[in-house]
C-alpha cells in the first residue's frame, strides 16, 4: 500500500518506531537491578537509568517534535506548515503554539517523572539493608516487588512514549 510520503519512507518512520522503543525499554531498565550500599552505609546508585535523567528525556522529546516538524515540512511545505498554527480559526494560534510546548514538555516529564520515581524506591528501599538484618530481611520482598514493577513501569512508558510520538507524526501526516 503506497500513500502520500510513500513505501521507503513508511519503512523508516516504522524503524524509527521500533529503534526508539528497544532504546527506551533498555534505558528505563537500566538503573533496576544496580544499587549498592557504601562504606558510609548510604545507598549509591551504581548504574543510573537514562532516562531518569530529566535533560536525556527532554532532549528525546524535543528531537521528536523537530523530527514532526521535519516531516510535516518535508511532506506539505514551510508555508503549510505555518499556517497549520491558525487552523482552524487564526485567533488559535496562542493556543496552538502553547500546545507544541506543552506537547514537549509533557512527553518528556511523563517518561522521566515514571522512571525517576521508580529508581528513588529502588534507593529507599536499599537503605534498609543498613538498619540491620532483620529490617533488610523484611524490605527484601517488597524490594523485589518493587523492582518487578519498575520492569513493568518501564516498558509501558517506552510503549506510551513511541506510540504518542507516532501519533505525533500521523498528526503531521494529514
Amino acid at each position: 500500500m503506497n500513500n502520500s510520503i510513500g513505501v521507503s519512507n513508511n519503512l523508516f518512520i516504522l524503524s524509527t518506531g521500533v529503534s526508539l522503543l528497544m532504546y527506551l525499554f533498555i534505558a528505563n531498565l537500566m538503573g533496576v537491578p544496580f544499587s549498592i550500599i557504601t562504606a558510609e552505609e548510604q545507598s549509591v546508585a551504581w548504574w543510573k537509568s537514562p532516562t531518569a535523567d530529566a535533560h536525556v528525556t527532554m532532549t528525546l522529546a524535543i528531537m521528536i517534535i523537530v523530527y514532526t516538524h521535519f516531516i510535516d515540512i518535508r511532506l506539505h511545505g514551510f508555508k503549510h506548515f505555518v499556517l497549520s498554527f491558525f487552523k482552524p480559526f487564526k485567533v488559535l494560534f496562542p493556543i496552538n503554539a502553547i500546545e507544541q510546548l506543552a506537547t514537549t514538555l509533557t512527553l518528556g516529564l511523563r517518561l522521566f517523572g515514571n522512571i525517576y520515581a521508580g529508581e528513588i524506591m529502588l534507593a529507599l528501599l536499599a537503605n534498609a539493608v543498613t538498619h540491620g538484618f532483620v529490617v533488610a530481611l523484611l524490605a527484601s520482598v517488597p524490594m523485589l516487588i518493587w523492582q518487578a514493577f519498575c520492569i513493568f513501569i518501564g516498558a509501558i512508558q517506552a510503549y506510551i512514549f513511541v506510540t504518542l510520538t507516532m501519533v505525533y507524526i500521523a498528526h503531521r501526516l494529514t
